[in-house]
């Protein structure tokens, strides 16, 4: 049995922006999304290489305006 799991279409549309990402603990970071799942696991570049965030930490993510 062969099942595909596809990425929410909301948490899909954050591959490849430049995000900032709140934290529940009233902190924040911001970088490039490289993946996210439907757990709201993200891979983020940062200025000094990846940042892997666990969807359960995250209160926030929106895309960075320029």
């Amino acid at each position: 049995m062969n099942k595909t799991i596809e990425v929410n279409k909301e948490f899909a549309k954050f591959i490849g922006k430049d995000v900032i990402v709140g934290f529940k603990n009233n902190t924040e970071t911001t970088g490039k999304v490289e993946s996210v799942d439907n757990y709201l696991n993200i891979v983020l570049a940062v200025e000094n290489g990846i940042e892997m965030i666990k969807g359960e930490k995250v209160a926030y993510l929106c895309i960075k305006e320029d």
